[in-house]
């Protein structure tokens, strides 16, 4: 029987208490989580204690350094670049959250490192282990032919989607059930600081050149970076690298987003993404419609496990028309990544969405931010 993977996790916030902690200890025959870190000692301290860690440390470097952890599991806030630099450094494998950095420069100076190490390096792009991801990748490339492709996304504040979960926030407070995501005006204000200025503030300046003093742009970009990367990775998954951005339209302070993107062969995308902070319904669509058949998949808010992705396929034949709707699987794609990234590392093996793959998610990033108006 193989050892457990000795992993080390950087970021003790919302989303490694919902997601990853909880399946690390579960699966406790493929990982041993042997120490964690975050820079806020009190979340640290109650994240430790919850899931029974004794090694932790509030500064990763120190993290990094331990040689005994053979893994990272990277998913603090910001731009990752420099703590994935020092686990490449430090000879780790490495499972890293989106956005893996803030801008193209950042990204492509990880890709050049990680191509002289022989670490599993996987992102965390989690939709793209879903089985119903899976389901409808096949049933689009069976088309007959896409005339026209449609994303869309009503993401409510994230706040409302936690609700079900009980989040630590240290020093003896535990966020749970309904809280007030504040108006419209602390939302734009709150979201604009965290993406786009403090530490961010240079890597967004300089994707927005000369245009960096538009604060709906800023946020804009910083949207793209943190929560559009889900659909452009998933974009890609489905069709590929795209030929051309059209358009891209921002608005409602950077926080409702338009594009226009164009394929081979006429086929144009269209990428919506629009905050809507109160209504607790989140809405995620990836549709495909071609002369002779349609699919769509429907995601379901990423912060409720195990619920399905629901697939809808339609055709028919002369008079006749059918639609059927597909339950593929309960399983939750966020313990699907982390199995995935476990076998890359017993096996060796390439995994499915690589920091190559964050390259060009980056690279698309910029384009669309060029392309607003």
């Amino acid at each position: 029987m193989t050892s457990p993977l000795r992993v080390g996790l950087i970021g003790c916030g919302a989303i490694a208490q919902m997601m990853h902690i909880p399946y690390l200890v579960e699966y406790a025959e493929k990982f041993d989580l042997v120490a964690v870190s975050d820079n806020y000692a009190p979340v640290l301290d109650a994240v430790a204690d919850r899931f029974h860690v004794q090694r932790r440390y509030t500064d990763w470097r120190e993290l990094i350094a331990q040689p005994d952890i053979d893994a990272v599991v990277i998913c603090h806030s910001g731009s990752h670049r420099d703590s994935v630099l020092a686990a490449l450094d430090a000879n780790k494998h490495i499972f890293a959250e989106k956005p893996l950095a803030w801008n193209v420069r950042e990204t492509e100076e990880i890709a050049a490192r990680a191509a002289h190490s022989d670490r599993v390096f996987q992102m965390a792009y989690h939709k793209r282990y879903d089985p119903g991801y899976f389901y409808a990748r096949e049933a689009v490339q069976q088309m007959k032919d896409i005339g026209f492709a449609r994303i869309t996304v009503l993401h409510p504040a994230n706040e409302l989607g936690f609700s079900p979960h009980r989040i630590r926030r240290g020093n003896g407070i535990i966020s749970e059930g309904h809280i007030d995501p504040g108006t419209w005006e602390h939302q734009v204000s709150s979201q604009l600081n965290g993406l786009a200025e403090g530490d961010l503030k240079a890597a967004v300046d300089e994707a927005l050149g000369t245009r960096k003093e538009d604060k709906r742009l800023r946020l804009g970009y910083g949207m793209l970076t943190v929560s559009l990367i889900h659909q452009v990775y998933m974009l890609y998954g489905f069709l590929g690298e795209p030929t051309r951005v059209i358009s891209t339209d921002i608005w409602r302070e950077g926080l409702s987003i338009h594009a226009v993107i164009e394929y081979p062969n006429q086929l144009h995308c269209t990428l919506d993404w629009h905050f809507l902070s109160h209504l607790k319904d989140y809405s995620e669509e990836y549709a495909f419609y071609g002369n002779f058949d349609r699919v769509r998949l429907q995601f379901p808010s990423p912060y409720f496990r195990n619920f399905p992705s629901p697939v809808i396929i339609q055709g028919g034949e002369k008079e006749l028309s059918w639609e059927k709707h597909i339950t593929v699987s309960h399983e939750e794609a966020f313990l699907k990544e982390l199995l995935a990234f476990h076998d890359c590392v017993v096996n060796g093996t390439l995994p499915a969405t690589g920091v190559q793959d964050a390259v060009l998610h980056s690279r698309f990033i910029q384009q669309l931010i060029d392309a607003a108006h």
